[in-house]
């Protein structure tokens, strides 16, 4: 911030490039875990499964990376990221599969975007 002060009252101006951030958040469901189903799989396991899976986020013309996440135990991501558009998509791991990317989002100052993601892992 800059302050300038002439005859006794003071101006505070804002950098030119300081916007708000705005944050993608997203639902990762993956399945089936097992052959059959319902299965039992311990919560150690499980964490393991979807740290595996990597959701990229690049520029929207895809030419830079910006970020790589990974949902936690329960499928849930949240990330800070400038505003602006981008491409959301996922790194391929064996055989799974997504419908729902790549996904062009839009991320709005101090503004929330949100993604469901289903993940197919193949397992029949």
């Amino acid at each position: 911030m800059t302050f300038f002060c002439l005859f006794g009252g003071c101006l505070e101006t804002q950098p030119e490039n300081t916007q708000k951030p705005g944050f993608l958040e997203a639902n990762v469901t993956i399945g089936p875990l097992c052959p059959v189903e319902p299965c039992e799989i311990p919560e150690a396991r499980k964490a393991e499964i979807y740290s595996a899976r990597t959701i990229q986020v690049y520029t929207e013309n895809r030419e830079t990376l910006v970020k790589e996440l990974s949902p936690d135990v329960e499928g849930q991501m949240k990330t800070e990221l400038e505003a602006g558009a981008y491409v959301v998509d996922m790194k391929p791991l064996g055989i799974d599969s997504t419908s729902d990317l790549p996904a062009e989002i839009r991320i709005s100052p101090g503004e929330t975007a949100y993604l469901d993601i289903s993940i197919d892992t193949g397992i029949r």
